[in-house]
């Protein structure tokens, strides 16, 4: 099955150290226990063009008692206006990796796993013989586990979202296809 889902302007997940987060991105999500977390997964397609920062993808989100968030994103971004595939956890900090993005495939396919205690985010490609094939991006440690002035969670909200900082671009869709969340 797939949907669309639109990025108005001026919307975003993002944060900054030492204590600036911005939630305002469109978000469609699941609740479910963190416990119960086994994957989610979900293929991108979308015309990003050179709205800079303009992000689509997954995300699971732990919400906090305190009205924070502590968060991991994954899917594509546009930096320097080209096309990435970004993946940012936010614990108490947010750290950010990127890799190219083929801009020619035009959609890319992003898996969040629970292997052990860590988190593995994963582009997920087909083989010629219609196989997976996993390329990891990024493994979190602090997702499942307890950490310095947190307890693990009981709930997390897992689902895609889409964000178009800048609050003079035009508004773009994103279509998604195949989610799951185990």
């Amino acid at each position: 099955s797939s949907f669309s889902l639109r990025a108005p302007p001026a919307t975003d997940l993002w944060a900054s150290a030492p204590d600036t987060c911005i939630f305002t991105a469109p978000f469609i999500y699941q609740a479910m226990p963190l416990a119960s977390f086994r994957r989610a997964r979900v293929t991108i397609s979308a015309e990003l063009a050179d709205q800079p920062y303009a992000q689509a993808g997954l995300a699971l989100l732990l919400p906090q008692s305190d009205g924070q968030r502590r968060w991991v994103k994954t899917g594509v971004e546009v930096l320097g206006g080209r096309r990435v595939l970004a993946t940012v956890g936010r614990d108490r900090w947010p750290d950010c990796s990127l890799v190219a993005a083929d801009p020619a495939l035009g959609r890319v396919t992003v898996e969040l796993m629970r292997q052990g205690d860590n988190l593995v985010v994963s582009r997920v490609m087909s083989t010629e013989s219609g196989e997976a094939e996993r390329e990891i991006l990024r493994e979190l440690g602090w997702v499942f586990a307890s950490s310095v002035g947190y307890t693990i969670q009981e709930q997390c909200w897992v689902g895609v979202f889409v964000a178009n900082p800048s609050g003079e671009a035009e508004a773009f869709d994103v279509r998604f296809e195949g989610l799951v969340v185990e």
